[in-house]
């Protein structure tokens, strides 16, 4: 069961290793975070499209939108952004909390793999860096593993607090701005995803399971909105 209380008392002083990681029900702890997050969203942005759109104008949310490519297949989409997309975000931002060689070699693997996929458009290539940064970075992490654990053990609160903003802050790209004054405008419209970072980030080192459970939540999150946008259309 997720305690609000016990979410407050941690994201203010986040700690590496928890003595004994709290076990519960994967599913209805996923299904019951999830039920928050969609009551967070929908309170902020509500918000945002009643009053702040009122004063400003809001720059167009654009993640949804089906590429040219896969309107023939919308199951693709479907797989990719209900699927895929929450499966490797978690892997870049909540797999490394914990550091083990191979977490972290997974998390900035996939990281640069997604911004050569983006800069080249080529899976190709993506996937031939993708496997040489495993080889190297693993062996460099392994190489350096008892350095890297006191690191992550002596600085966590700034590994757990980064992770988390630049989880929403990565969905500043989610929008399409028109004006500068809108890239501003956009921070207040990913104060969600900011939310959800450190409540998913906190999911992760509180419960047993903890990754799993995030997991499971940020695919409930994603399949309802491309779902709700798919039968719009």
């Amino acid at each position: 069961m997720f305690e609000p209380a016990a979410f407050f008392r941690y994201i203010k002083y986040p700690k590496y290793e928890i003595i004994q990681k709290k076990e519960t029900n994967i599913y209805t702890t996923a299904l019951k975070i999830y039920m928050l997050i969609i009551l967070f969203f929908g309170s902020i942005n509500f918000i945002n499209n009643t009053i702040l759109s009122q004063f400003f104008e809001l720059p167009c949310d654009v993640s949804l939108i089906i590429p040219d490519s896969l309107k023939e297949h919308q199951w693709k989409f479907f797989m990719m952004v209900g699927i895929i997309s929450p499966i490797t975000e978690e892997i870049m931002f909540r797999l490394p909390l914990i550091f083990r060689p191979i977490y972290v070699t997974f998390s900035i693997s996939s990281f640069i793999a997604l911004i050569t996929l983006n800069i080249s458009s080529s899976k190709i290539a993506t996937a031939i860096t993708f496997f040489l940064l495993i080889l190297f970075i693993y062996k460099l992490t392994f190489r350096y593993k008892a350095s890297l654990f006191t690191f992550w053990n002596s600085n966590f609160k700034y590994i757990f607090y980064s992770l988390s903003i630049l989880f929403g802050l990565g969905h500043l790209s989610n929008f399409e701005y028109t004006n500068t004054s809108q890239y501003f405008l956009g921070l207040s419209l990913i104060i969600p995803q900011l939310g959800m970072g450190f409540i998913l980030s906190y999911t992760r080192m509180y419960y047993e399971k903890g990754f799993v459970i995030c997991i499971l939540t940020h695919i409930l999150m994603n399949i309802t909105a491309v779902s709700i946008y798919l039968h719009q259309i």
